[in-house]
């Protein structure tokens, strides 16, 4: 029984796939626009200052100087989040688990305008993506503290350090390279061309077939039916993958190197599988109960854009309102960016990150997969 349902699905596949190949120019040509576009045109925002991000602040000078500029990076809760930390590891353990973004150390001798050695050590795993200008924000913060120490002073002056002075600052890149927010973008416009590419496969070959009486043929056909489904959403999987490589493509030709080597391209073909399983299961789902391309298209389009927006695809999730950020958890959009980015950046997968990602993203797919062939055949019946 299970041989004839695999026989029938892949029957279903090759169908399916010889009419992707009939209009690969089309199809090839809509999935490569749009990563064109969005890493090309935005790309560059990135060196922007980005709000919100999340710096840990171990003070090891103590000193009323130290204090005062602590108080300064505090009263800018609209830029940087501070949280006070005890000791240097705890802080660095924070940053390799990805709950803040950037640590910064005052060391005894700070502000050291007379030693000339670093008084603040800055660590971090990505000045671009995760920390927009905050970065030199810090850096120039200390600067200031180090020519004048003095709180009320920077502030009354709108923070413009002077030109001459000796930023004292040592900046360590922690757990992989640095990366552009090309590189940040490229995780989550992968993602996104993966959805779109789900949206333009089963889904909308399924309301074809029902408009020129194709699936009635196979409904009496000697076939099972879980296999015009599974059929469909593996062909929709296939096409996903190839869109997902075509916008990885592009964004190599830009300059964004997987930090992972070989081994982040096999990560991310499981990544963007189990993303296009899932979603390829929402189209059915969606063209199962809507009957016009029109409408699917639209429907469709409204369903996955929104997820995209709240992922992190474009900016951290810690910049987002709060209502969104907590709505981002349900959102497998979130884990397959964070993953890729990951791969991408960081040059590391951390077991406890791909353990969690790739599970959520697998109970995802089952999931949609079995709505899918529920809904299907409750629609036929």
């Amino acid at each position: 029984m299970m041989m004839g349902l695999l026989r029938d699905s892949y029957t279903i596949y090759l169908r399916e796939m010889l009419i992707f190949k009939s209009n690969i120019r089309t199809n090839m040509v809509r999935s490569i626009t749009f990563p064109l576009i969005i890493l090309l045109f935005f790309g560059t925002l990135g060196s922007g200052f980005v709000r919100g991000v999340s710096i840990a602040v171990v003070n090891y000078a103590n000193n009323p100087q130290s204090q005062q500029f602590v108080s300064y990076l505090s009263s800018q809760n609209k830029q940087v989040v501070i949280k006070s930390v005890t000791s240097q590891s705890s802080a660095l353990a924070m940053l390799d688990g990805g709950s803040i973004n950037m640590v910064v150390v005052i060391l005894p001798n700070f502000p050291g305008t007379k030693s000339g050695s670093p008084s603040v050590d800055l660590y971090y795993t990505n000045s671009f993506a995760r920390l927009g200008n905050s970065l030199q924000f810090v850096t120039q913060a200390a600067s200031y503290f180090g020519a004048d120490a003095s709180a009320s002073s920077a502030v009354r002056q709108g923070f413009i350090p002077q030109s001459n002075s000796n930023p004292q600052v040592s900046e360590n890149v922690v757990s992989g390279a640095t990366g552009s927010y090309e590189a940040y973008l490229a995780a989550g416009v992968i993602s996104m061309v993966v959805v779109f590419g789900s949206i333009f496969g089963g889904g909308i070959s399924l309301i074809t077939d029902r408009q020129l009486g194709n699936l009635k043929a196979f409904l009496i056909a000697p076939i099972r039916k879980e296999a015009i489904v599974l059929g469909k959403i593996a062909s929709g999987t296939t096409q996903s993958i190839i869109y997902g490589f075509a916008a990885l493509a592009i964004a190599l030709i830009l300059g964004v190197r997987p930090a992972t080597g070989p081994i982040g391209y096999l990560w991310m073909t499981l990544i963007i599988a189990l993303l296009a399983i899932g979603f390829s299961g929402i189209t059915i789902i969606l063209a199962s109960k809507i009957n016009k391309v029109e409408v699917y298209a639209i429907v469709a389009q409204m369903t996955g854009l929104p997820l995209w927006f709240i992922s992190g695809g474009i900016t951290p999730i810690n910049t987002l309102p709060g209502w969104l950020a907590a709505l981002s958890v349900a959102d497998p959009l979130t884990y397959s960016s964070a993953g890729m980015r990951s791969l991408i950046i960081s040059g590391y997968y951390p077991l406890s990150s791909a353990i969690v990602q790739i599970s959520i993203l697998a109970i995802f797919a089952i999931i949609c997969v079995a709505i899918a062939m529920k809904i299907f055949k409750g629609t036929i019946e």
